[in-house]
């Protein structure tokens, strides 16, 4: 016995329209809650060494004018706090690169920098040290004498060759008054470095006075994430959202019409495959705005990038159907749509299933162990999996066969029918 999934297409289509309404009833009454890669504004995800009561970050943030931070719990004492834009001094965080070191250092009358000083001579040195010009420019091999000190005299440390040994083998490059040449180590004692000035923070605006107030209110905490979007980029970003989306819906129309060219109706092939994405987009959207009323999730660019994934992956699925229906229409010419359509249905029913199953199987290990970067994209790829198989089973190969068979003619006159019928009974 053949199971037969084209027969009951119209229960398909009715609970398909259920979810549909659900969806955009969803949408309606809650909302998406949008990033702020849509809306503007500053994240940050902060990890905090000691325990932190929520109330008390939220009342923190509020006393520094910020009434309107959200603050979420993504881990043992660790919060992404979403602020309005916080003011940011231009170029608060561009690093400047260090400027490249060399271990030669030039001897010669211009200024160098103190590294430390030292004291010239062993312990208990009572002799005149030499001090040596390097030899070929090697500062490890002496040449020439470049002058000698008293031992006990105070010098200064110019440059120090640690390539040429450690501990009495380490050279010095040493300077005291017309005197500057080479020693060893080992004649010399008491180096002091010079202490390196600490360098001036750097004024980061709203932010680093916020981390300042967390600092003192909860002790030591380490900034994981930092992100801030002003308003135009999220005008822009809204708007090459909704570009890539639109973009990617034509593409995949002209390729679905382009690959069934070969046969008849090829436009109808690629406005199911269509019609199926959109439900599982509108899915996808419907079941986003339920988890921001309940668990507070935003949309963001990964949210998008993830919906596209979707639109791929639910494509790809019908596209195999389809072909399915076009290698029994060819082998089968003379059979009716719906025997073939449930035949392709039947046949690519099992692998549908096992690659969803392996994909999904995979994505909730990535939600289980992953961090919270990617938990919005994971999701996205589950509810828009799952609506995709779905959708290229019981809306795309179904409303083929609605649409060959005249179904949706056959509907539309009883329904008109019927409101004819009831007008008159009302009059």
């Amino acid at each position: 016995m053949t199971l037969d999934l084209v027969g009951p297409r119209r229960w398909f289509f009715l609970a398909s329209a259920i979810i549909v309404l659900l969806s955009l009833v969803m949408l309606a009454v809650f909302g998406l809650r949008p990033g702020i890669e849509f809306t503007s504004g500053s994240t940050m995800l902060v990890q905090f060494n000691g325990g932190v009561d929520q109330t008390e970050l939220r009342s923190l943030y509020a006393g520094l004018g910020h009434s309107e931070a959200r603050v979420q719990s993504t881990g043992q004492n660790q919060y992404l706090i979403r602020t309005s834009e916080l003011e940011v001094p231009p170029g608060s965080f561009t690093e400047v690169a260090p400027e490249a070191e060399t271990d030669f250092q030039p001897v010669g009358p211009q200024p160098l920098e103190e590294l430390g000083t030292l004291t010239i001579g062993a312990e208990s040195a009572t002799d005149e040290v030499l001090l040596r010009q390097p030899f070929q420019d090697d500062p490890c091999n002496f040449g020439a004498g470049a002058g000698t000190l008293p031992a006990g005299t105070e010098a200064s440390v110019v440059a120090t060759y640690t390539q040429c040994g450690e501990g009495d083998d380490l050279v010095y490059q040493v300077a005291s008054g017309d005197a500057l040449g080479l020693v060893r180590a080992a004649d010399t004692r008491d180096f002091v470095p010079v202490e390196e000035p600490e360098a001036p923070a750097v004024d980061q605006g709203e932010k680093t006075l916020i981390e300042n107030a967390l600092r003192e209110r909860f002790g030591e905490f380490e900034v994981l994430e930092f992100a801030s979007v002003s308003a135009v980029v999220s005008e822009v970003a809204v708007r090459n959202a909704a570009i890539a989306v639109v973009i990617a819906g034509l593409f995949i129309m002209g390729y679905v019409a382009f690959a069934f060219a070969t046969v008849p109706k090829p436009f109808r092939y690629a406005t199911c495959a269509i019609v199926a994405t959109v439900h599982d987009v509108v899915v996808v959207l419907g079941a986003f705005a339920l988890f921001g009323q309940v668990f507070g999730m935003e949309i963001n660019l990964m949210f998008v990038t993830a919906l596209l994934t979707v639109i791929g992956f639910s494509v790809h699925d019908t596209i195999v159907t389809f072909d399915r229906i076009r290698e029994n229409t060819r082998l089968q010419p003379n059979a009716p749509v719906g025997d073939n359509v449930n035949a392709a249905l039947v046949q690519t029913l099992t692998r549908s299933l096992n690659t969803s199953t392996t994909l999904l199987l995979t994505v909730v290990a990535m939600i289980l162990l992953g961090g919270v970067t990617i938990r919005e994209f994971l999701l996205v790829i589950i509810v828009g999996v799952v609506a995709g198989v779905y959708s290229s089973v019981a809306i795309a190969a179904q409303m083929l066969v609605s649409w060959e068979e005249g179904d949706f003619d056959r509907w539309f006159r009883r329904g008109r029918r019927r409101s004819s019928e009831a007008g008159q009974v009302t009059s």
